[in-house]
Formats: C-alpha cells, structure tokens, sequence
C-alpha cells in the first residue's frame, strides 16, 4: 500500500464521519425546530433563527409530522 492509497482511505474514513455527523445536526435541528413550533413559536421566527426561509421551515415541519399547514 501507498502513502496515497492511505491518504485516500483516511479522507474516505473522514468523510464518512462528517456524513454522519451531518446527518446527526439535521435530526437534532428537526427536533429543535419541530419543539419550538410545539411551543407556540412563528415559522416566521424560527426561520430568522435558523437563517432559513419560512417554506423550508415548513418543509422541516412537515417531514417530521409537526405542521397543521401539511
């Protein structure tokens, strides 16, 4: 084996890590979003929060069943 073949397999290795560590923020801020709107916050507010924009924020909800605008 190489050193670039062990390159390639640690930059494999790490991305596999950040994928699921994406995948980890992306529940965790599904459940934050879908809590604060359980809470009676605006999707308007917690899109200015997010730095997101309202319809994905209702996309958020929808997915994780917390909408009434399903």
């Amino acid at each position: 084996m190489t050193s670039d073949d062990i390159t390639l397999e640690a930059a494999v290795a790490a991305l596999h890590d950040a994928e699921q560590a994406l995948r980890a923020a992306r529940r965790n801020l599904t459940a934050a979003i879908a809590a604060a709107y359980r809470s009676g916050e605006p999707v308007a507010r917690i899109a200015e929060r997010t730095g997101s924009d309202v319809i994905a924020v209702r996309n958020t909800l929808a997915a994780a069943g917390a909408s009434r605008h399903a």
